[in-house]
């Protein structure tokens, strides 16, 4: 736990990386309910994107998938901004699990993010197909192929490694737009189109529109998401082995 300590003492100093809060003495069910809002608007997002996609421009789906790739990508790097000195503004429960797997927070917490995570990510996605007037989606046993399991790993070990990457800088505004980045191109690139995410791949479940996932589906990505999320502990261990954060 010295690592959580030596955090909050870098807060005090005004030295915050990326995907860390501001203040960790925050009371947990306050930084809780800040992830459960930016989940849910962050599938607010996605799910509304989906849905809007789909009837504007059914027959182009890289189309599509710019459109949905912007939208989600520009709702996080807002929110994260908007929130993150609240929490650390993860909104996935990877970079919350991968946090404490590190010894950088500690369990009530970490529970506390990804139940309110979950929580949020599914009241999203009901809240995005009642706003369209939409029917939750109702194919229980759509299987995911190899490739896409791939993919979903590929996309959390990416997403991952800027994440834990940026967690290495003293300059908290670099995670943000990184990520944001990053996703812009994971969905277009992957075929999975990256959810790389456990809380949005069990809203994803409730929604409606290109977004809408099985169950089988949402539970064979989850548990690719986190071999992803182990592949980038793995590469940001051997980059940055015995280093301390930077400052630039």
């Amino acid at each position: 736990m010295s690592q959580v300590r030596n955090i909050a003492r870098s807060g005090e100093q005004g030295l915050v990386p990326s995907f860390f809060e501001h203040n960790p003495q925050l009371p947990v069910f306050r930084r809780a309910f800040v992830e459960a809002v930016g989940t849910a608007f962050l599938v607010v997002a996605m799910v509304g994107s989906g849905i809007a996609a789909s009837k504007h421009v059914p027959a182009e789906s890289l189309a599509a998938s710019l459109l949905v790739a912007v939208s989600i990508a520009g709702a996080l790097v807002g929110l994260i901004v908007a929130l993150g000195k609240v929490s650390g503004g993860h909104f996935n429960p990877l970079i919350t699990l991968a946090q404490w797997l590190n010894g950088e927070r500690g369990i009530a917490c970490t529970v506390a993010y990804i139940v309110g995570q979950t929580i949020g990510g599914t009241l999203g996605a009901l809240l995005a197909a009642a706003m369209f007037g939409c029917l939750l989606r109702t194919d229980l046993i759509a299987a995911p192929s190899i490739g896409d399991l791939l993919s979903e790993i590929v996309a959390a070990a990416g997403l991952m490694t800027i994440v834990l990457g940026c967690a290495r800088s003293t300059k908290w505004d670099t995670g943000p737009f990184a990520v944001g980045a990053w996703l812009v191109a994971a969905i277009i690139a992957t075929p999975s189109t990256s959810y790389a995410n456990p809380a949005v791949t069990l809203a994803a479940i409730f929604a409606p529109g290109l977004a809408g996932l099985s169950p089988m589906t949402a539970a064979a990505f989850i548990l690719a998401q986190i071999v992803g999320m182990f592949i980038a502990m793995a590469i940001n261990k051997i980059a940055f082995a015995a280093d301390t954060p930077v400052t630039g």
